[in-house]
């Protein structure tokens, strides 16, 4: 198999939502200024059991957080890189409709999911590089994301973090 065909390997979109690989953690780089934009991080509705994003709520596997109640004023969202990702797309729409939220997704601007993001947010940030994300390979370095990233905002403006790449605002 050629490189090229492996980094595009389309199985990995198709994981399961539970996928030890599907959990990839927010770089702190990303997650300090968007915590003084946001004011502080109330809400991950789809962490790890040990919390990294320090959020005053959190809720992490086995539990589906997307399912439960999102009862705070600002909430953070990276969600499972899977397919199933719109269903966490659509709860963020909604939600920031009456609360701030964040959710960082893959730029892939071709997808559906990408493009209802899009069109439904108050700001998008394209962030610079890929992210390196903080968990940790077999080999000891640090998992690189394959693509870009997005952060939408939705209920908030993200503009004060276009240091880390182009920040859109919707008129």
């Amino acid at each position: 198999m050629s490189v090229a065909a492996f980094r595009f390997d389309n199985n990995k979109r198709r994981r399961a939502e539970g996928h030890d690989r599907q959990r990839m953690l927010t770089p702190a780089y990303v997650l300090e200024p968007l915590r003084q934009v946001l004011g502080s991080i109330e809400l991950d509705p789809c962490t790890e059991i040990d919390n990294p994003v320090q959020a005053r709520i959190f809720y992490a596997p086995p539990l589906d957080g997307c399912a439960l109640a999102w009862e705070a004023a600002t909430v953070f969202c990276n969600p499972p890189y899977g397919e199933k990702r719109r269903r966490w797309v659509e709860r963020c729409i909604a939600e920031g409709l009456v609360r701030k939220v964040a959710l960082l997704i893959p730029a892939h601007t071709e997808t559906d999911t990408f493009q209802l993001a899009l069109e439904s947010c108050t700001t998008v940030l394209f962030i610079r590089a890929r992210l390196m994300f903080t968990a940790v390979r077999n080999n000891g370095r640090h998992e690189a994301a394959s693509h870009g990233s997005a952060l939408f905002g939705y209920g908030v403006d993200l503009s004060p973090m276009a240091n880390l790449g182009v920040c859109m605002r919707k008129r």
